[in-house]
C-alpha cells in the first residue's frame, strides 16, 4: 500500500465519526451511510434532513479531484423544510439548500460541487436594499431515480427531473427535464438521451 492509498484508508476510517456528527446535528441518518469529510448541516426547528440507506458523500479532494474548496452542505433553512436523499444516492461535495423541499431519488449521483436550491433567497426591499425571505419564493425540487447530475451544475426552484435523466456539467436547469433526457448549457436545453444511455428498465417503471 502506497502513501496515497494509506491516506485514503485513514480518511475512510473517519466515516463513523462524521455519521455521529450528523446525528448530533439532528440529521436522520441510516446506520450504513458513508460520510467522507465533515459535512456542513444547518437545520431549522421543525425541518428535516434525511440520509437514507446506502448514501455515500465525499467532501474532500482525496476522494474526488473535481471537488473545489467546499464540502458537502445541507441547509434546511425554514420550519418544515425537507431535504431527502434516497437509497444509494452518492455525491461529491454537493450544496443543497431547501426552504420547502428537495427530494433526490434512489441511485442518483450528484457530481462535484453541484448546487440544488428550491428558492431565490432574496427579494427586493425598500430603496436599493434586498430582503431575505426564502420561504416566499420556494417551490419544491424533485430529482428522480438513477439520475446523473454533472459537476458544478445548478438546479433551481420548481424543477422536476425524471428517472434516468442526465444533467451535464455546468448546466443551469430552470425547467423540468423528462425521464431519460439530457439537459446541457446555460440555460439548459433538453433533448432525449441517445440509445447507449437508455436504461433497460425504462419501460418497466421499476
Amino acid at each position: 500500500m502506497n502513501l496515497g492509498e494509506l491516506k485514503v484508508k485513514l480518511i475512510s476510517l473517519q466515516a463513523p465519526l462524521w455519521r455521529a456528527w450528523a446525528k448530533l446535528c439532528r440529521v436522520e441518518v441510516a446506520d450504513d451511510v458513508c460520510l467522507i469529510g465533515r459535512p456542513h448541516f444547518r437545520i431549522a426547528r421543525g425541518a428535516k434532513v434525511i440520509l437514507s440507506q446506502g448514501v455515500k458523500l465525499f467532501g474532500i479532494k482525496q476522494m474526488n479531484p473535481l471537488i473545489g474548496s467546499g464540502r458537502s452542505t445541507f441547509w434546511a433553512i425554514a420550519p418544515g423544510a425537507l431535504i431527502e436523499l434516497g437509497k444509494d444516492v452518492g455525491g461529491s461535495a454537493p450544496c443543497i439548500c431547501a426552504a420547502q423541499s428537495i427530494r433526490i431519488g434512489e441511485g442518483t449521483i450528484l457530481g462535484a460541487d453541484c448546487l440544488i436550491v428550491d428558492n431565490d433567497f432574496h427579494l427586493p426591499g425598500e430603496g436599493w436594499t434586498w430582503g431575505f425571505n426564502p420561504v416566499e419564493t420556494a417551490r419544491p425540487v424533485e430529482i428522480g431515480r438513477g439520475c446523473f447530475i454533472g459537476a458544478r451544475s445548478v438546479i433551481l426552484k420548481g424543477v422536476t427531473i425524471g428517472d434516468g435523466a442526465v444533467v451535464g456539467a455546468g448546466a443551469v436547469v430552470t425547467s423540468d427535464v423528462p425521464a431519460f433526457h439530457m439537459a446541457t448549457g446555460n440555460p439548459a436545453t433538453v433533448r432525449p438521451l441517445s440509445a447507449k444511455w437508455q436504461r433497460e428498465n425504462q419501460s418497466q417503471g421499476s
